[in-house]
Parts: C-alpha cells; sequence; structure tokens
C-alpha cells in the first residue's frame, strides 16, 4: 500500500468523523480537533455576527482567540489564495463580505466592490443550486443588504478613532479590525430551539461551521460545479482533477505544500507538452484528482495534529490501522510505561534539570522510583493485546527546506506486530540504566534513552549546566538528522551507525567537559547504551552488571580506571567536587592505556596511603584480581581501547558506588572498612 493509499484508507475509515469538532487533549491541554470535510479548510475567525432565518441582523461580536476555531467552505481557488482577491464562500474577511466597505473605508472602495462582487457571486451560486441551505440562504440574504459595517459599528465591535473614522490601529485578537474573519450564526425559530440568551453564543445548532448538514451541503453544489473528468494517478480513478492542493499541514499557519506545481510562466520542460495551457498542461505528466488529494490532505492534517510529534523541524507520525494506540519509538521505556499506564507520557525534568538537582553529589542521591525492563515488557504486552492479527503500523515523515515546498521523507508501512518486536529488541540491545529526574526526585529505568536524549548526549553542548542543541530558527539540524539515522535502527532493526557509536564514546571520555555531574552521566550512559548495542549485532552480550569474568582487554582497563576514580575520591571531603587523576586523564587513557596508567597509579599513591590499612588492602587486593585477568601481553599493549571499556568502567563504578551505600545503610563499616565478600 502507498502513503497516497494508507491515508485515503484512513480518511474513508473515519469518514464519520468528518466536520465533527472534538476536544482532544495531549499534554496536558486541550484543543480542537477536526477531520475535516471535503472542500473543507479551518481558518481563526475574529467577528462573530449573527442573523435570524429571515437575513436580519441580530447582534454582533468580537471572539477570543480560545473561541475562534472555525471550519469553513473553501474553493479550490480559494484555499491557495496568495494575491489577488479570491472569496471564501461563506465565512471570509470583512473586507469581502461587507458590501458597505468602501462607503467607511473610502481608500479601499475600489478593492471592497472588487472583493464583495467575487464573495457575492460564489454565495449565490450555492444558495441558487439544488443543495442550497437555509442557514446559507440566511446569510445571502443578510449579505445583500449591505449594512455589515453599519451593524458592527452600532453592536461596539469596529472602533472608530476621534474623528469618527474607523481607527485602522484598532485590533482584535493582535489582528487590525479591518482585516478581521467573520463567521455567521443563524437564529432560528423552530420549537426545539433554546431561549435567545443561550442559542446567540451557544456551539448549538446555529453554530453554522459545526452544521455537518451545511457542510455536505456545499461538498455537493461545489462537486456539481466539477465538470471534467481525468484519471487520477494516485487513485486509478476517473475524476475531476486538481492542480491546486491544500496547505496548513503540519499546524494550522504552515504555508508549505506537499504537492505543488506553478511553472505555468516558464516551462522547465518546454516542447515535451502538446499545450502550455495552466490549466491542463499539468496533467501531461501527473493528473491528481481532487477528491484524492483532499482525503489525502486532509487525513494527513487530522492524523498529525491528533498524534504526530512535530517540534524543532521534526513533523513525523505514527498510527494503527484501526487506530489503536501504539507507543511511539522516539520514546524511552519510562515514557512508554506512562503513557500505557495513564495514557499521556510523563512529564520529566531531563531537559530542564535545576540547577541545584545537579549540585546535589550522586552518591548521596536516593533513586526514588526504578522502571524495570520487565515492566517495558508488560506494557508493550499490553499493547500487542488490543491489535488484531491483520493490524498495521504506518510512519510517515515530512520536512521542509523552505516555507513553500513539503517533501515525504520517510514512509514505511510493516505489521504491528514486527513493530513491537523490533522496539523490543531496541530497547534489550541497548539495555542501560538512565537516570532522570521527575518532580525533582532520581529515577532510574532500564533500556535505552528516548533519541531527543540521545541526540543531546552526543551533540549537545553543557551551557549554564544544562546539555542544550544548537537550534538554526526553528529547527534543530542535529536533533533531525537523529532522528533519520536512528529510525531506521529501531523500527527496522538495522544496524547501529558506527560514527555515532564512536562519537558517543569520545563523549564519554572526556568528563572535564561537563561542569554537571548529571550531564556527564547522561552522557556515559547513552554511550554504554550505543556500545552494547554495536557489540549486541557482533553476537557479544554485554550485561549491566559486573562480569568479574570477562577478560576483554578494553574491559579490564575501563574497570581499573573506575577503581581509581572511586578510591580517589573516597578520600574527599563530603562535599568535595574536584575531579580525579583518573577523570582527567581518562581521553589519554583511551588512547594509550598502559603508558597512562602509570602516570595514574603513581598519582594515586598519596590518596592509598590516606585510606585505613582495611581500605588500602581491599583496593590493592582488587587491582591485583583485575590484573590477573589480562592475557598475556595485553596489558602492556599500547593500543588505543574500544568502547568497552565504557562498559567497564560504568560496571565497576556502579557496584563499588552500590557496595559502599549498601554498607551505609546497614550502618556497618562507616570508616570504609571494605572487606571482599
Amino acid at each position: 500500500m502507498s502513503w497516497v493509499s494508507a491515508l485515503c484508507a484512513l480518511y474513508d475509515d473515519n469518514a464519520q468523523r468528518a466536520g465533527q469538532v472534538e476536544n482532544w487533549s495531549r499534554g496536558g491541554k486541550e484543543y480542537p480537533l477536526v477531520l475535516l470535510p471535503v472542500s473543507h479548510t479551518t481558518a481563526l475567525a475574529q467577528i462573530e455576527i449573527t442573523v435570524n432565518e429571515n437575513g436580519d441582523f441580530i447582534t454582533a461580536r468580537s471572539l477570543t482567540k480560545d473561541e475562534s476555531y472555525t471550519i469553513i467552505p473553501t474553493t479550490e481557488a480559494s484555499s491557495g489564495r496568495a494575491s489577488g482577491p479570491r472569496a471564501m464562500p461563506l465565512f471570509d474577511k470583512l473586507i469581502y463580505v461587507a458590501g458597505d466597505y468602501g462607503t467607511i473605508v473610502p481608500k479601499d472602495k475600489q478593492k471592497a466592490r472588487e472583493c464583495y462582487e467575487l464573495y457575492l457571486k460564489e454565495l449565490g451560486l450555492w444558495c441558487e443550486s439544488q443543495y442550497a441551505h437555509p442557514k446559507v440562504c440566511a446569510v445571502y440574504r443578510y449579505i445583500l443588504k449591505n449594512t455589515v459595517m453599519h451593524d458592527l459599528i452600532a453592536a461596539n465591535v469596529l472602533q472608530k478613532d476621534e474623528s469618527g473614522a474607523i481607527n485602522e490601529k484598532s485590533k482584535i485578537q493582535q489582528l487590525s479590525q479591518l482585516d478581521a474573519f467573520v463567521r455567521f450564526r443563524v437564529y432560528t425559530n423552530n420549537k426545539n430551539t433554546k431561549s435567545n440568551e443561550t442559542i446567540l453564543f451557544a456551539d448549538d445548532e446555529s453554530a453554522i461551521w459545526l452544521d455537518t448538514s451545511v457542510q455536505q451541503s456545499f461538498v455537493k453544489h461545489y462537486e456539481m460545479q466539477k465538470k471534467s473528468q481525468e484519471l487520477c494517478y494516485l487513485s486509478g480513478k476517473q475524476i475531476a482533477p486538481t492542480t491546486n492542493h491544500p496547505r496548513k499541514i503540519r499546524y494550522d499557519g504552515d504555508m508549505a505544500k506537499l504537492i505543488s506545481a506553478n511553472d505555468d510562466a516558464n516551462f522547465t520542460y518546454r516542447g515535451r507538452f502538446n499545450t502550455k495551457d495552466s490549466k491542463s498542461g499539468y496533467n501531461e505528466a501527473l493528473s491528481i484528482g481532487y477528491e484524492t488529494s483532499q482525503k489525502v490532505h486532509n487525513a494527513l492534517k487530522w492524523i498529525i495534529r491528533r498524534q504526530g510529534y512535530n517540534r524543532d523541524g521534526i513533523c513525523m507520525v505514527t498510527w494503527e490501522s484501526n487506530l489503536n494506540p501504539v507507543p511511539a519509538f522516539y520514546e524511552s521505556p519510562q515514557q512508554i510505561i506512562s503513557t500505557f499506564n495513564s495514557g499521556e507520557s510523563e512529564s520529566t525534568e531531563t531537559e530542564d534539570i535545576l540547577a541545584e538537582i545537579a549540585e546535589e553529589n550522586q552518591e548521596q542521591l536516593p533513586v526514588t522510583d526504578y522502571q524495570s525492563a520487565k515492566q517495558f515488557n508488560a506494557a508493550l504486552d499490553g499493547y500487542d493485546s488490543k491489535l488484531s492479527d491483520n493490524s498495521q503500523l504506518f510512519l510517515l515523515a515530512l520536512d521542509s527546506a523552505g516555507p513553500g515546498r513539503l517533501a515525504l521523507t520517510y514512509y514505511k508501512e510493516l505489521a504491528s506486530s514486527d513493530y513491537l518486536k523490533n522496539l523490543r529488541t531496541w530497547h534489550e540491545s541497548c539495555k542501560w540504566r538512565h537516570l532522570y529526574f521527575k518532580d525533582k526526585k532520581p529515577c532510574i529505568y532500564e533500556g535505552m534513552a528516548n533519541i531527543r536524549d540521545i541526540a543531546v548526549a552526543l551533540y549537545g553542548t553543557e551551557q549554564n549546566k544544562l546539555l542544550t542543541l544548537r537550534k538554526i530558527g526553528d529547527k534543530c539540524p542535529l536533533l533531525i538528522s537523529a532522528f533519520e539515522r536512528l529510525r531506521p535502527c529501531i523500527i527496522e532493526g538495522a544496524a547501529i551507525p558506527r560514527d555515532m557509536v564512536r562519537a558517543a564514546v569520545i563523549k564519554a571520555s572526556n568528563p572535564l567537559a561537563y561542569e554537571a555531574w548529571y550531564n556527564y552521566d547522561r552522557v556515559l550512559h547513552i554511550a554504554c547504551s550505543l556500545v552494547r548495542r554495536a557489540n549486541w549485532e557482533k553476537g557479544v552480550i554485554l550485561e549491566m552488571e559486573l562480569d568479574k569474568e570477562n577478560r576483554d582487554r578494553s574491559y579490564l582497563y575501563g574497570r581499573m580506571l573506575a577503581v581509581a576514580e572511586i578510591l580517589e575520591r573516597r578520600t574527599y571531603e563530603r562535599n568535595e567536587k574536584r575531579m580525579t587523576n583518573a577523570e582527567r586523564y581518562m581521553q589519554a587513557f583511551a588512547q594509550k592505556p598502559f603508558r597512562t596508567w602509570s602516570i595514574i597509579w603513581k598519582n594515586l599513591q598519596p590518596y592509598l596511603q590516606k585510606l585505613n590499612p582495611q581500605s588500602r588492602e581491599y583496593y590493592k587486593n582488587l587491582f591485583g584480581e583485575i590484573t590477573a585477568l589480562f592475557a598475556a601481553n595485553d596489558r602492556v599493549a599500547n593500543t588505543a581501547l574500544d568502547g568497552k571499556y565504557i562498559i567497564g568502567y560504568d560496571c565497576q563504578r556502579t557496584a563499588l558506588r552500590t557496595k559502599k551505600a549498601a554498607n551505609e545503610n546497614n550502618n556497618e563499616n562507616n570508616n570504609e572498612n571494605e572487606t571482599e565478600e
């Protein structure tokens, strides 16, 4: 199935929702969500006029931004208007709907007359057709009276200045009142109507923009206006063609088009077509049906706003064939577990962690919550239990290099069971302990960090004790790159890019670059996840727990570095944050471990002497045990270490810290009399 077929199927399967505004909740916020009918779009209205069924003016008011969302019918020409007057069929700007605009604003008299005549023609065609609707006819009767501007002034919606002229500086919703968009209500006197006080301002049957019968009336009317039919290359049907495709795909202010052709001035392929006519010349290269285009674009708009990821220049959306919930591939296990349990992903302080938290000593921070791989697998099983055997998953990504053109950069369709399987494999193969903060309290989850955290760890720099990525305008190129490169690894099980693994190891080998301990730990643990994944692809399984039998040279050197770091730090005062020799020499150690170790060992001697005899003996024995595991000549070889040294380093460091914490909790060995278990 192509992406066009998938979106058409999505629209057809949810056609009963078309035109109905839902109060959709996401991210702790509510906003209007609607699957637009064919030949409809949305606009933000600033003025609302209420008339009765005879076309008599009742009242008018200015709208707040929260209530301005309006579904409007539109023609092919008016939906893409950029220059020159193009009238909407029912709701439009003040200069279009007000026949008396020119008398109130004389400087725009000629333009106002032209706009009004175009609007009157569109509205008249609808009202004179066999699909005319009583509410639309009531608006038409009112418009013919040419009193819109006078009525709005009388209702104190439009403001005058001291000279008695319209105040062009006065604004409604931060927009000049003369540029306001107008919508209508029609008050009917049938027996089911509520009291006047309620009906004038409630979203009931008087709100034309919410009336599905009005929407269907226009759909049928506009369909009858399209006479010619051609083969639609996307659907294979003989239907009315279109060359003007909708905008507002990613968000309401989006001007970029997914399908666009405007080369009627200087044909790039001059001489290859029989005609240069702008209305039919395009169709010799590609013919797209109007209905197909409307369904594809409206379905895409709807699903992006419903469950898409649209941030920092990244626009992507995932949906299941029956719209069952599925975990997002770009989230961490902690976020997936939270979404499964509560329907909303937990907001964490990973990105905006407070400076005072980063100042805490990590060895003194208790872990208040631990989300294990078992809980993550249970959540995936829960998602899987709600899916049918033939459930399909669709993933689609969009991007634009400029404001006018939009590109489909990724499309993938696969069985939902395969998606969940690959997602499970990703987090299992990258499994490591990752720390995050929730309500200023430290928590841990097992698995792989979300893609944003990975990008920040690999490419971010520390500023004001926070890791940040550079942005260009509203785009974050490095984050976009991370999404594009890691997406096939997660969704399709592709091999992880080797340069990303190398970059992670290099960053983790430079603790001096980080002022806040939490930032370095974040980088270190993500590096461990990536190294684990790279070795898992080779058939080598590296566990999170310390492997005392592992004889790999890099792993053993990593253990030795961790022991040297913890040993020296044990001699520091309680709140002392000075870097250890092991941390200062870590970069050089990764390149020339044997030679650098001799320097570290020499500098370690004064700290070793500060320990009490039992602790000193413990650390010496531990160094001896690790050294004994080296194969012949491995220890003295001065070749660079591979990424496994990061694994050994973190495992050994965690084991020593855990042992110290356990002893302190049991009120034993307060003077660090550590003995071999």
